[in-house]
């Protein structure tokens, strides 16, 4: 009985250091954001970023976007003017963590439909900043660009 006991405490603790793994949050939140922007569910940006009015982001279109309620406007015009029907962040994605910071790196890829039906995919990088506040990782920077073809060529618009 004191083995079953000890086993079970061991597998709790490492369910728990697991859960409190700061990379895997950030992946998991990662996830769960470009999810929900493939589902159109804007709420998720609540969740993923800080509201500080004076933070800035570099969206593929345009930039600076600075404070929260511009943010909320770009992805909202991209969700509404676009169907994403796939977004993810590709297996090169690497996480830095010091303390309450993180750095995320890494290529991206998007697959879009605009409203006449031109569908694209766009492959892109993205640097994204972000800090623990409250017990909760949150997105205080980032900047996103499209990857150009090799060759110089451009892709198609």
């Amino acid at each position: 009985m004191r083995i079953l006991s000890i086993l079970c405490l061991l597998a709790m603790t490492t369910v728990v250091a697991l859960a409190q793994n700061p990379e895997q949050e950030i992946c998991a939140k990662t996830k769960k954001f470009t999810e929900a922007i493939v589902s159109k569910n804007l709420a998720i940006l609540d969740d993923v970023f800080e509201k500080d009015p004076t933070n800035i982001y570099y969206d593929i279109n345009e930039g600076p976007l600075v404070g929260f309620d511009r943010l909320k406007r770009v992805w909202t015009a991209a969700t509404t003017n676009f169907t994403i029907s796939k977004f993810d962040f590709t297996d090169d994605m690497k996480i830095w963590v010091n303390g309450n910071d993180a750095v995320q790196v890494g290529s991206w890829m998007q697959v879009q439909e605009n409203r006449s039906g031109q569908g694209r995919d766009i492959k892109g990088r993205a640097t994204v900043l972000w800090r623990k506040r409250d017990g909760a990782w949150k997105v205080w920077h980032y900047h996103a660009s499209i990857t150009p073809p090799r060759g110089g060529q451009r892709p198609p618009q």
